[in-house]
């Protein structure tokens, strides 16, 4: 009784240990994003633009602070391939905002679908593996920063909403909606966990 115990212990025991291994090797590339704060120059040097340059088109609110998305020029495709979806944080405030940042990027920032009726996670940020890549920005009253968030999709044919969140220790902002394209087996993973790893 006591064999018999012990070998279904030991089997179990197996079973996890595939389960665990597959799941820490098995990831989904286009469910990574990263933002990066570029700059309208792309000289990656946190440059903060008083609110009078925004772009006309571009609706911010007085007292707000807001993550704006293009309705018209959204999408960034560069020489050497890489996509992204132009984001502008505006901060309408009287305050300074602390954004989390790690190195060039900023920290907190997700990305969201609507799908079924209600709006799921899509993609979240790698982690970075050194503690010194963080550190906290802080955006000037009635300045913006521009940021790009990676657009990995690059086919598919199913058009869906899509988002992009914040969260920094005081606010959760939330884009505006714009569409874009992905394909079926990316859309049925939308709000399932997203795998943590580390750059």
């Amino acid at each position: 009784m006591k064999d018999r115990k012990a070998l279904t212990l030991y089997a179990l025991i197996l079973i996890g240990t595939g389960h665990f291994s597959k799941a820490q090797t098995t990831f989904v590339y286009e469910r990574y994003a990263s933002t990066w704060a570029t700059g309208e120059d792309h000289k990656f040097d946190n440059k903060q633009v008083s609110t009078d340059h925004l772009p006309v088109a571009l609706k911010a609110k007085k007292g707000e602070i807001e993550l704006l998305i293009p309705q018209n020029d959204a999408f960034v495709e560069r020489a050497n391939g890489n996509a992204y979806i132009k984001l502008y944080l505006v901060n309408e405030t009287a305050q300074a905002l602390s954004i989390p940042r790690q190195d060039a990027t900023v920290g907190g920032v997700t990305s969201e679908i609507y799908v079924e009726g209600k709006w799921k996670l899509l993609q979240a940020k790698i982690g970075a593996s050194c503690g010194n890549s963080y550190w906290t920005m802080s955006l000037k009253s009635n300045h913006y920063i521009y940021l790009e968030i990676d657009n990995p999709i690059r086919e598919g044919s199913q058009q869906v909403p899509y988002r992009v969140r914040l969260k920094t220790a005081t606010h959760d902002i939330v884009s505006n909606p714009v569409t874009i394209t992905i394909t079926p087996e990316l859309l049925a993973l939308a709000g399932t966990k997203i795998l943590s790893i580390s750059d």
